[in-house]
């Protein structure tokens, strides 16, 4: 057992109401999706709560629950707290945060402007006006009075339900701009009654919801509040003095104030909500400090927070009370234990890309990590268990489907020879990695080539897999993981001394002009765009497909924080246009509807034309050998690092 002597701070005890923490840190609310349609508890969800609590935070909170499904709801599969027939599985969720050691709280909710239309039961949506937005509810009306109480009514009687079913706190959410959100911002709340017009009228309803939870629930149970620190969407929205005077009031009926940010709603301020890669770490602690010395209820703070360290940190300069994080868990559920015990370079960073979580919560599907391809799946990684027989197995290919595989065939009992043609392992990775602020990605890269060189596989390196080397190496099982190539299509001029593949330009294997076009609009290309620009050159983007669905090949925040970046760095966009030609200074553009022919100058242009999968080996090693040859990753019709990882690791259940 490890002393804990790297974190005096984060693991002192706190009294929160009428609790008593063992340690400042919690599971941040998330959305999981793991009940059935209806609401109702699964045992995917009762094993979720279990491991979040074992992790050996403080508590947990359950995210984004609607206090009234029939007119709240904007997220399938979430858990019920609004009908009686909620019970069971309520006392099934909270015996086991118990049992995982934590308190269990639950984030109550209604999505107001933002619930969906298709999963509105009720006549019509509502909100304090009826101010529609995009994805959200359109048959959407102003609360009237009476239904302003029905709707504070069920904030009171679910807290009570969620009271009696065992659990220790709630969250009621008054950030993001949901329902309670909503009435504080002046961006949503267009009312001229007494709940509408100045700060004070727009605080009063969220202010009267609080008092009606506390009610319903007594001394005896811990209420905390979430809140926007600043909702990041121009001028008329909320920002910080007028939080914090709403949470100055608030503080009279809660034990814990939880600082966030953003708008959910607002392609600006969601990126806020749920931090991007583009997005500083710890960017509400700020925030969080300045709430801290106003109030006198504690404070906790979200947003980025990524490692125990900085987590101390927070805690032990007086900026926070409470800490919480939820991705870092995701991505590594023991964390917290290798931390404590000195292997900070043992946990499996996140790579904050929405793929795996939140673009998943968004699609109605249930939450999966990127890196951490097994959350999620645990029951049937649990049934399959570990080899019944160690097989020996190549692996073809150090990319990170390859690395992956490598590591999950060693945890389960196998003999593992992974053979990269380069002289190191990481693949396009290396690639995707190189733009200076792509931090978390760097850290990753960093992990999965450390991981895989100490999981006890053995990595040759300058070694390319032929039909010669898997007959002399006489395998029980193959795996190619031959990832992709970058795609140059015979375009005149190509090959001329300006024009540049994107690797070399992002390794600094060549050097950039002043005035760039990067020819490619997806995601590579754009990040490539905006590194250069960050560098002070004056760079283009040009493509066949439209402007506005550049980098759209990632999820919606992140391409949308990095389509911003690149705008406030001057980056110009030309979509529409396919190449022609390429000359010493200029590339040929063809309009595709048009037809009509223009020409960008340049220095340099940089090739960032999409990748095109490395097949051939995997099907010259099937037709040889029709049983024990798999392919994961690009080679086998992946797209990205999501799909690289998950071919990879289920593959290796497999053998």
């Amino acid at each position: 057992m490890k002393k804990n002597d790297r974190y005096p701070h984060l693991f002192s005890p706190i009294t929160i109401g009428p609790l008593r923490f063992k340690n400042r840190l919690g599971f941040a609310p998330m959305v999981c999706n793991k009940c059935e349609q209806d609401g109702t508890v699964t045992d995917a969800m009762e094993e979720f709560i279990y491991r979040q609590a074992k992790t050996g935070v403080s508590y947990v909170t359950i995210g984004d629950t609607e206090v009234d499904d029939s007119t709240g709801a904007a997220f399938l599969a979430t858990l019920n707290i609004d009908r009686s027939f909620s019970m069971p599985g309520l006392v099934r969720l909270a015996e086991a945060a118990k049992a995982g050691g934590a308190f269990l709280s639950v984030e109550l909710n209604h999505s107001g402007r933002g619930a969906k239309d298709a999963l509105i039961t009720g006549d019509h949506g509502m909100a304090p006006s009826a101010i529609p937005i995009p994805n959200g509810c359109q048959n959407l009306q102003a609360m009237t009075h009476e239904e302003m109480e029905d709707i504070k009514r069920k904030f009171a009687k679910c807290a009570n339900r969620v009271q009696r079913a065992g659990f220790s706190m709630v969250l009621v959410h008054c950030a993001h701009n949901n329902l309670l959100g909503q009435f504080l911002s002046p961006l949503s709340n267009r009312r001229t009654d007494e709940y509408g017009g100045t700060p004070e009228n727009r605080m009063r309803y969220p202010l009267e919801v609080l008092e009606a939870v506390r009610a319903a629930v007594g001394p005896k149970m811990g209420i905390e509040i979430r809140v926007s620190a600043d909702e990041e969407c121009g001028e008329n929205c909320i920002h910080f003095d007028e939080s914090l005077e709403f949470m100055k009031k608030a503080q009279k009926y809660v034990d814990l104030i939880h600082i966030s940010r953003g708008n959910v709603y607002d392609d600006v301020g969601g990126g806020w909500t749920l931090p991007t890669y583009m997005k500083p770490h710890m960017f509400n602690v700020e925030y969080a400090a300045k709430a801290k010395a106003a109030l006198d209820v504690p404070v906790a703070v979200v947003g980025n927070i990524t490692t125990l360290d900085e987590a101390e940190e927070i805690i032990a300069s007086g900026k926070a009370d409470i800490v919480c994080m939820a991705r870092m868990h995701l991505a590594d559920m023991e964390a917290i234990s290798k931390f404590v015990d000195g292997r900070a370079d043992e946990v499996r960073p996140c790579l904050r890309c929405h793929r795996g979580c939140i673009d998943n919560s968004g699609r109605g599907r249930a939450i999966h990590c990127t890196v951490n391809p097994g959350l999620g799946h645990e029951e049937l990684v649990r049934a399959i268990g570990g080899a019944k027989e160690s097989k020996k197995v190549l692996v073809a290919g150090g990319g990170p489907a390859g690395m992956v595989a490598a590591q999950t065939l060693i945890e389960r009992g196998h003999k593992v020879v992974l053979c990269e043609k380069s002289g190191a392992l990481g693949g396009l990775l290396t690639d995707a990695a190189a733009a200076p602020f792509k931090t978390y990605m760097q850290s990753y890269l960093q992990w999965l080539v450390r991981a895989t060189e100490q999981c006890g596989a053995e990595v040759r390196l300058n070694t390319e897999v032929t039909p010669a080397l898997v007959e002399q190496e006489n395998p029980d099982a193959v795996i190619v993981a031959a990832g992709s190539r970058y795609f140059a299509p015979p375009i005149p001029g190509i090959d001329g001394k300006n024009v540049h593949s994107l690797p070399d330009v992002e390794h600094h294997r060549v050097e950039a002009g002043q005035k760039v076009v990067v020819c490619g609009g997806g995601v590579a290309g754009m990040e490539c765009a905006l590194g250069l620009a960050m560098a002070g050159k004056q760079v283009t983007v040009v493509d066949m497909i439209p402007a506005k669905k550049f980098a759209g090949d990632i999820p919606y925040f992140p391409s949308h924080d990095l389509v911003r970046a690149c705008d406030e760095h001057g980056v110009e966009r030309i979509g529409g246009k396919a190449i022609v030609s390429f000359s010493d200074d200029a590339v040929e553009l063809r309009d595709r509807e048009s037809g009509e022919v223009t020409t960008v100058s340049a220095d340099t242009f940089i090739l960032a034309l999409g990748v095109r999968p490395n097949t051939e080996l995997g099907e010259t090693l099937r037709a040889q050998y029709p049983v024990g040859v798999y392919t994961v990753g690009d080679c086998s019709g992946g797209h990205n690092i999501y799909d690289a990882t998950h071919t990879a690791y289920f593959t290796a259940l497999s053998i």
